[in-house]
């Protein structure tokens, strides 16, 4: 029987259908979940505005939950419009008595349209009962404001505004942008030294009637499916984007997103390979993004010894990285001829693309070859790739097809990112070229062939095989680390 996850929204019912209730259990459907409801109020509403509210008493909102959670207990919660004190505290009681687990808190507090959906004495208590049982906490700019007191006119305020309600209350905060302040840019805060930047941009629709609600709800059904909270938002808020740029128009005011315009695509698919070769390596490619040697390039303010350095670190590692293919190919089976032919073939591709890059540089810079000889790999090359020659060995074809990604997914990634930043990168007089390699269609087609290999080749992986092939993906991910810092303090040579 398939595996299929659940996720809970506690919220207001939209009689339009666009908000509330109505666009959570959309948004979780189409994100593969199965989606359960406790109705906190009815609203009688359209697109143009709310004319009535009629709240659940405390009573019966805490019968919907028990009998909810008694049944078929929920991966993850989403809680949106809350109007009373009354009702929050029975929500968290509730959710303590349950032990519920990946809370998503999305603050309603004025509805698109400008009515105000919660009473002013219910702030104090949503903030004392319900945030701090929250794994993440979704306000946009206002609310953000109302609970930290942080005035927000900039990205600078963001932070400070999500440091606040993070050092409050102990959840992570996904401050949302807009409201003028950035071009649907949000931030992720987990803590001081913990947090990303979700860089979009605004999409030209005036429909939007119940984006947080589906936002929100997005992340909650990505939560549940068991998703990092980082991929999960990324999830959501590239679902969100598709959902506005369907361009649905219904009603004569501010209306709906079209929730179903992917009924058949990808979001409602499972965790594939790719999804979890992500996760496990999130929190560490996120530390190459913002690395000093990486944001040099970015910049084109690197200190050119420092890469002179690394570019001769690099091709002595590049030497090795194509033994590794090396091996795969001895490894390969009979039945493995395609395995042969794509690791023969790149490292055809190191040699003419990635190699004649450095080539190109060890010229620029006046390396000979006997400098490069005369040279010893660094203790955290050698430690990097003896790691990859060790499981070249001991492991299957697939185990090192994992090693190999490592670097080489980590490099496009990073070559992307730069350009995101500043598109100018490429044309940098000296570190254009690199970044035009690892961002370049001949590199990134490789890549996806070589994606594609792992997944053929785990097809038939058990669970515990799978988390093997992602440790050791993680491993490789952590010493790719290493040779950063490596190539930014000069390492320690042997």
């Amino acid at each position: 029987m398939q595996d299929v996850k659940t996720a809970l929204t506690i919220a207001g019912s939209d009689s339009s259908g666009g908000a509330g209730i109505q666009a959570d259990i959309k948004t979780m459907t189409m994100n593969g979940v199965f989606a359960m409801s406790a109705i906190t109020a009815l609203t009688a509403q359209n697109t143009t505005g709310v004319s009535g509210i009629l709240e659940s008493s405390p009573e019966f909102l805490e019968k919907q939950l028990d009998a909810v959670f008694a049944d078929i207990f929920p991966d993850a919660v989403k809680i949106g419009m809350v109007s009373s004190s009354d009702l929050i505290v029975t929500i968290a009681a509730s959710l303590r008595k349950h032990a519920a687990k990946n809370i998503v808190v999305d603050p309603v507090m004025v509805s698109t349209s400008g009515a105000r959906l919660i009473a002013e004495e219910a702030v104090k208590t949503l903030c004392d009962e319900l945030l701090p049982l929250a794994s993440v906490v979704t306000p946009n700019i206002p609310e953000a404001e109302i609970l930290s007191g942080v005035k927000i006119a900039n990205q600078d305020d963001m932070l400070k505004s999500a440091a606040k309600i993070n050092s409050e209350f102990g959840c992570a905060v996904l401050l949302k942008g807009g409201h003028d302040i950035n071009d649907a840019n949000d931030l992720l805060y987990s803590g001081e030294n913990n947090f990303r930047w979700f860089y979009g941009k605004r999409i030209d629709n005036p429909n939007t009637h119940g984006t947080g609600c589906t936002l929100s709800s997005a992340i909650a059904a990505n939560l549940a499916k068991g998703f990092s909270l980082e991929n999960s938002v990324l999830r959501a808020k590239e679902y969100i984007s598709g959902a506005l740029a369907a361009m649905l128009d219904l009603g004569s005011g501010r209306g709906p997103m079209y929730h179903a315009y992917n009924l058949s695509g990808k979001f409602s698919e499972n965790r594939t390979l790719e999804d979890r070769l992500a996760d496990s390596v999130a929190d560490i490619w996120q530390k190459y993004y913002e690395h000093d040697f990486v944001k040099g390039i970015e910049t084109g303010k690197l200190d050119p010894k420092k890469f002179r350095h690394y570019m001769i670190q690099d091709y002595l590692y590049l030497n090795e990285y194509a033994k590794v293919f090396s091996l795969g190919i001895t490894k390969a089976k009979d039945s493995e001829s395609d395995v042969v032919k794509l690791c023969a073939r790149t490292i055809q591709a190191i040699s003419e693309v990635e190699l004649d890059v450095h080539r190109g540089y060890m010229a620029k810079f006046g390396v000979t070859q006997e400098e490069i000889d005369a040279t010893h790999r660094t203790l955290e090359n050698l430690s990097y790739t003896s790691y990859m020659i060790r499981v070249a060995y001991d492991e299957g074809v697939a185990e090192i097809m994992a090693a190999i990604l490592s670097c080489a997914l980590s490099y496009e990634a990073i070559a992307k990112n730069i350009v995101r930043n500043n598109p100018k990168a490429c044309d940098h007089e000296l570190y254009g070229n690199w970044v035009k390699c690892y961002s370049g269609e001949v590199y990134c087609s490789t890549n996806v062939t070589l994606l594609n290999m792992l997944k053929e080749l785990t097809r038939d992986y058990t669970q515990e095989q799978l988390e093997h092939v992602c440790e050791i993906y993680r491993v490789c991910s952590l010493y790719e680390l290493e040779f950063w810092n490596m190539a930014n303090s000069g390492g320690v040579e042997i």
